[in-house]
């Protein structure tokens, strides 16, 4: 099976997560944390949701799922401790045209999630299409090691500089392109690693205005 990656912006999306497996706090933790507007359906205990649900951050029916249950939402997540309610679950997704996930249930996905390694807005994703998700795990730790907090930072001063590349560069796009070249190419990177953040940014100006950087 050959999977197509994508991005989803979940803000303000809602977002239905059917619960009681092991995983449940961790996996709504990450949907919260992506902006989701999340129901959770759970007759289970899930200490560590509690202060969100008493917040009003976490919609938490204190039942298990029925029929009807994923009406209005678009997607969908099965995580129940009664692995077989993942089939009744599938096939009203699918009649209902709402995007499943069935953890570690491949059969009764839609789509799968792959592991994910996190600095900042660096979001890198690894998968094995479902043939052995601790492979990916694996792979993202190494990955872990090689792209560190330094990555955070620094795609916050790139961010802070998209402006002033539209600016410099408002009509030609090739232009435009070529000077976001330069400067991911440079040694900015590495000032920002060595804690120089005014240094990393005068290295990416002077790449973006295609001039040397002072030493």
């Amino acid at each position: 099976m050959s999977y197509y990656p994508v991005m989803l912006d979940l803000r303000g999306r809602p977002v239905l997560f059917v619960g009681g497996g092991p995983e449940t706090e961790a996996k709504v933790r990450g949907l919260l944390g992506a902006g989701a507007r999340v129901t959770l359906l759970s007759p289970h205990e899930h200490p560590g949701l509690e202060p969100l649900a008493a917040s009003g951050g976490l919609n938490w029916l204190r039942r298990g799922y029925r029929r009807g249950d994923l009406a209005g939402f678009a997607l969908a997540f099965a995580h129940p401790a009664d692995r077989w309610l993942n089939a009744p679950i599938a096939e009203e997704a699918r009649e209902r045209g709402v995007w499943l996930n069935a953890v570690d249930d491949p059969a009764h996905c839609d789509f799968i999630l792959p592991a994910v390694h996190r600095q900042g807005e660096l979001v890198i994703a690894v998968s094995t299409g479902g043939a052995a998700p601790a492979l990916g795990v694996r792979i993202r730790q190494r990955l872990a090691g090689e792209y560190g907090p330094e990555y955070a930072r620094y795609l916050e001063l790139l961010r802070s500089l998209r402006p002033l590349v539209l600016q410099t560069y408002p009509h030609d796009f090739e232009a435009r392109k070529a000077a976001w070249y330069r400067m991911v190419e440079g040694p900015a990177l590495e000032r920002v690693a060595q804690g120089e953040m005014e240094a990393a940014r005068e290295v990416l100006l002077a790449a973006l205005h295609h001039r040397e950087a002072t030493p």
